[in-house]
């Protein structure tokens, strides 16, 4: 980005997403109040709602599951707030350039990063079979539909928090002081890959995990970027989610078995990190092209 003279509202673009608007709340020591008060609106309503909830529910492997995505509400709902009562921004302004949040960029990039990453691993299952050798189908509906239910309603907040967060909220912040997008791009997917260092998955492999979930971050930028909104990155992220917690994931040792099929226990390598990269790199490009060909403009 060279250039953050004024555009339109109705002209999508990066410079209008990070343009200032006279009466805003933009100062650093702003948006620094403004994210301690997001971190402790969240905190204290997290506490409240696993303190409720295990009160009300018994603990087994379905309400640790609905507690791990509970606790993302409270940032999905304080993100918005400080941004609209702090910062005096609409809330659409930290979603879009747009005068509206473009629904048909999120669906349509939700759609594209579902159909690619089904007929990948297709192919991936025909190509290398050994991968799937010890896949799991569960068959046992009355454990499944519930977890599939949760996931289906719980997991769209958990995936838009983030992306109000990091590439909303975080990337706004920064670019004043850095100019330079993909500086702050840089950062915050970093922040980004940091927030999922405790993650069971990364023991062991810490580094190549780090890596795969940096390198998502940083796509959910370049949609950004081209785009001028998070509209896609919210519907990509929440349809990857999706994907892996309600239909092919992996094993995990501290939470019960949400997909569909699952793979065993996560194997990252360097190796599986350069398929990650080249398999984001193409998803991204085809929702790019997409809503270009098909958004509205």
């Amino acid at each position: 980005m060279t250039d953050l003279t004024p555009q339109s509202n109705q002209a999508a673009s990066i410079a209008a997403y990070f343009l200032p608007k006279i009466g805003d709340r933009r100062r650093w020591w702003h948006w620094m109040i403004g994210f301690v008060a997001i971190c402790g609106l969240s905190f204290i309503s997290i506490a409240g709602l696993m303190l409720g909830s295990r009160r009300i529910f018994p603990t087994n492997e379905m309400t640790i599951y609905l507690d791990l995505l509970l606790a993302f509400i409270p940032i999905f709902i304080s993100v918005p707030l400080i941004y609209k009562f702090w910062h005096k921004r609409s809330i659409t302004a930290l979603m879009t350039s747009t005068q509206k949040f473009r629904w048909d960029y999120m669906l349509r990039a939700g759609f594209v990063l579902v159909a690619f990453f089904a007929v990948a691993s297709l192919i991936e299952a025909l190509i290398f079979p050994q991968e799937y050798a010890e896949m799991k189908v569960q068959t046992d509906l009355r454990k499944y539909i519930p977890l599939l239910l949760i996931t289906l309603i719980f997991v769209p907040f958990q995936a838009a928090s983030e992306e109000f967060l990091c590439r909303g909220y975080l990337n706004q912040a920064l670019i004043k002081y850095l100019r330079s997008p993909w500086i702050v791009f840089f950062l915050t997917s970093a922040g980004f890959a940091a927030l999922h260092a405790a993650n069971p998955e990364a023991h062991g492999q810490m580094w190549p995990y780090l890596a795969s979930i940096f390198t998502f971050g940083m796509a959910m930028c370049v949609l950004l970027y081209f785009e001028g909104g998070i509209e896609s990155a919210i519907g990509a992220h929440i349809a990857n989610n999706i994907f892996v917690f309600g239909f092919l994931g992996y094993e995990d040792p501290e939470l019960p078995n949400t997909a569909w099929m699952t793979l065993g226990a996560p194997k990252i390598s360097w190796s599986d990190f350069g398929l990650d990269l080249v398999m984001i790199a193409i998803v991204t490009s085809l929702i790019l092209w997409a809503n270009k060909r098909f958004g509205k403009t």
